[in-house]
């Protein structure tokens, strides 16, 4: 009986504390925990919001009420009369410690803001219940818990009564004259059969209750808090409210970098929005061709590389012709026809040359003529018998395609090589909307990188294609690593002006049932979801057209961040 009572305390004291909560842990999930007590205010330059942390210790943050950047200052309380000045842990982060912060009840806080040559007073009231207090106590003890000195401590008291309770329940053997005396006076008897659980040595009990102990030693250290001993803080995670809205504690904005704008209403230039193809300015580009079938050779350098600069004018290559038996026979036969005229013609002309004076100047000068005719034919099909026809550079530009190999048999109808200049690139695309074209404000193409280059619009086509007007721009300043032949997306603005509120696209989100939504900074940490029209502006810009009032406060940094919450 006295070892069953000593092994039921042994893993009593070795279990884990299931007592050891306190409030916003009580069965609840982290990710739907109540709030902390805080408080908000805000001028029309800075936002203040303090979080009542457990122990009494409050944390500020200090933001720009327009952009929700964090303000680089410093920040002073006013709680019942005593005046505090705030711990600057980082930018825009303070904490303040005061002992009126640990007692229940209303308090009226005045802050005080400087910011280099900006300074303001805000007020706020800050309502401390009685569970921040309790709180407060529990996380005190909790931290004392979580000290690893006093898990030691504890772990080594769980040792010495392990070990005292084995040595407690050893079974001593009896003196040899009690031993007889209780054999004479009972009767033999069958002995009672035992379970195998009831011959387990107590030690082995004692050393099962330690390590029950220590397995437990982690449910003091208050489950779900992996602070470190003396933090102040507890994480709040982001959560949509019932109305849809989005709650995003102050650390989280911080995190994922949100920033707002304040709307204007205004014109803007209704815009067109269409997919083209960047391609090289047809001016200042080039193909490089042989102009009869023959066999690739390079020049003494090799055949250029792709990214190679060239001049114009430059040899690329060579074609070395290369013809049918019966062709080369043809031009074998016209040279040797060719070359017994110039003989013969050459021989006139000496003769003639010799009787000067008893011939006319005409008849020598018609032999001249004809014997120079001769050898320019003969000169012409020189180079089909023997000679290299040179691939020279038509343009000035870098190597974009390569196309050839050494020995390799191309025709007048392939391009070895060709030619692009980097620094003047077009870009084609199709317009299906064709009432906008003609007063064309200004274009822009988005790369496929999210980069946005300007354009130029020179001209539209009248021959339809694919049921749309094709249409030419010229891109202005284009990059140096301009993907040619990528598509683009253009975006052209034309001149008729529609009203709205000019936001950068990032600020534009597709909600969870397909209407684009901007959220809107209600308060401090809460986010509204607003369902908007809106139109193209250029490549980095929208105009909203309705869904949106000006004088709001909407998310342009992050907003897809915000989307994600559930």
């Amino acid at each position: 009986m006295i070892r069953s009572i000593l092994l039921a305390a042994t893993l009593l004291l070795s279990g884990p504390l299931p007592a050891l909560a306190h409030p916003g842990h009580d069965d609840e999930p982290a990710g739907v925990a109540s709030a902390l007590p805080r408080a908000e205010t805000h001028s029309d330059l800075f936002e203040i919001v303090a979080v009542l942390q457990p122990g009494g210790v409050l944390t500020i943050y200090l933001d720009r009420w327009a952009d929700n950047a964090p303000v680089d200052g410093a920040v002073t309380l006013t709680i019942g009369g005593q005046e505090v000045a705030a711990e600057r842990q980082g930018i825009g982060l303070f904490v303040v410690r005061s002992p009126l912060l640990a007692q229940p009840g209303p308090r009226d806080v005045v802050f005080t803001v400087s910011a280099g040559a900006e300074m303001d007073l805000l007020t706020a009231r800050l309502d401390v219940p009685e569970a921040a207090v309790a709180a407060g106590a529990a996380a005190s003890a909790l931290a004392f818990l979580r000290n690893t000195a006093t898990q030691l401590a504890l772990g080594a008291l769980l040792l010495v009564v392990g070990v005292l309770l084995g040595r407690g329940s050893v079974r001593r053997p009896l003196p040899p004259m009690v031993e007889e005396e209780v054999t004479q006076e009972q009767p033999p008897t069958a002995a009672p059969v035992k379970p195998a659980s009831a011959e387990l040595p107590a030690r082995r009990v004692a050393a099962l209750g330690l390590g029950l102990a220590l397995l437990a030693a982690p449910a003091w250290a208050d489950p779900g808090h992996g602070s470190a001993p003396g933090s102040t803080s507890t994480f709040e995670a982001p959560r949509r409210l019932e109305d849809g809205a989005i709650f995003m504690p102050k650390g989280s904005q911080r995190l994922l970098t949100i920033r707002t704008q304040v709307t204007a209403s205004g014109d803007a230039s209704a815009s067109i929005r269409m997919v083209g193809t960047l391609v090289p300015d047809p001016n200042a580009s080039g193909r490089v061709q042989s102009s009869q079938p023959g066999r690739l050779e390079p020049t003494e350098r090799g055949f250029p590389i792709l990214g190679q600069r060239v001049e114009r004018g430059q040899v690329l290559a060579f074609v070395l012709p290369t013809y049918s038996a019966a062709e080369r026979g043809g031009l074998v036969q016209n040279a040797a026809e060719l070359d017994a005229q110039i003989t013969i013609l050459d021989a006139r002309v000496r003769r003639l040359v010799a009787l000067r004076g008893s011939v006319s100047e005409r008849e020598i000068s018609e032999a001249q003529a004809e014997l120079a005719g001769t050898r320019q034919r003969r000169a012409a099909i020189q180079p089909a018998l023997s000679g290299r026809e040179p691939l020279v550079a038509p343009v000035s530009g870098v190597v974009s395609v390569v196309r050839g190999a050494v020995g390799q048999l191309v025709d007048s109808q392939v391009s070895v090589f060709d030619i692009v200049d980097p620094s003047r690139l077009w870009v084609e695309a199709l317009a299906f909307e064709r009432q906008g074209l003609d007063r064309v404000a200004g274009a822009t193409a988005t790369l496929a990188d999210g980069r946005t280059v300007e354009l130029t619009f020179m001209g539209r086509g009248l021959t339809v294609r694919q049921q749309a007007v094709p249409v030419n721009f010229r891109v202005e300043n284009p990059p140096p690593d301009a993907p040619i032949g990528a598509s683009v997306m253009v975006t052209l603005r034309t001149a008729q002006q529609v009203q709205g509120i000019v936001l950068p696209a990032d600020a534009v989100v597709r909600s969870a049932e397909g209407p684009p939504v901007v959220f809107e900074h209600a308060t401090a940490e809460r986010f509204v979801p607003r369902q908007v029209r809106v139109q193209p502006l250029d490549g980095t810009r929208v105009v909203v057209t309705a869904g949106l009032e000006s004088g709001r406060r909407v998310v342009v940094q992050g907003a897809g961040l915000i989307a994600q919450v559930r």
